[in-house]
């Protein structure tokens, strides 16, 4: 690797850094253009281990609540994660572009009463290790994907997703599941 290729990584780092003591990044990381991650001070927390790689124009924001990526984890270009209460993603995940993680909701029920000011409704999401989640998938509050499950481009995923099953659709159901290789048992 040149010099100036570690001088662009650490100056992205440097800038990450800044963003707030209660961003954790464990080298190495490696982070694309336009990354911004964020944990709301005295709130938020973000822990991003080794291995992690961070795409184009991906956000990552802990408003309350933790957000845990796992080592060796891929979130290509224009990934988002928002999280009020916890979003914890799995080691050697891939999420594809501009998947969208968000672990809360906007109440809605009062008409009398503009749905900005109802409030907000949170549930922790956990993606297993080893997950992929294709293209544009969604995923809402309170959902785990078990390990190994892979999600089809453009799914919202809005309940739990079993280890290895393979889900698609609108909203996601199962269209599938990754069998163990018979030649190598696993």
């Amino acid at each position: 690797m040149t010099w100036w290729r570690r001088l662009v990584w650490a100056l992205r780092f440097a800038r990450v850094r800044l963003t707030g003591p209660h961003v954790q990044v464990s080298w190495p990381v490696y982070l694309g253009r336009g990354v911004r991650l964020h944990a709301r001070r005295g709130h938020g927390r973000l822990i991003i281990e080794p291995g992690v790689h961070i795409g184009d124009g991906t956000a990552i924001r802990a408003h309350e609540g933790t957000v845990r990526i796992g080592a060796e984890t891929v979130l290509a270009a224009r990934v988002t994660v928002n999280a009020y209460l916890d979003v914890h993603i799995g080691r050697a995940c891939l999420l594809a572009d501009e998947v969208y993680v968000i672990d809360f909701d906007h109440r809605i029920a009062e008409l009398t009463r503009p749905i900005k000011d109802q409030g907000i409704v949170k549930s922790p999401i956990e993606i297993g290790d080893d997950c992929w989640l294709g293209t544009k998938t969604v995923v809402t509050r309170g959902v785990h994907i078990g390990p190994g499950a892979v999600v089809g481009a453009g799914a919202v995923v809005t309940r739990d997703v079993p280890a290895r099953a393979v889900f698609g659709g609108v909203p996601a159901r199962r269209i599938g599941h990754r069998a163990p290789n018979e030649a190598t048992g696993a």
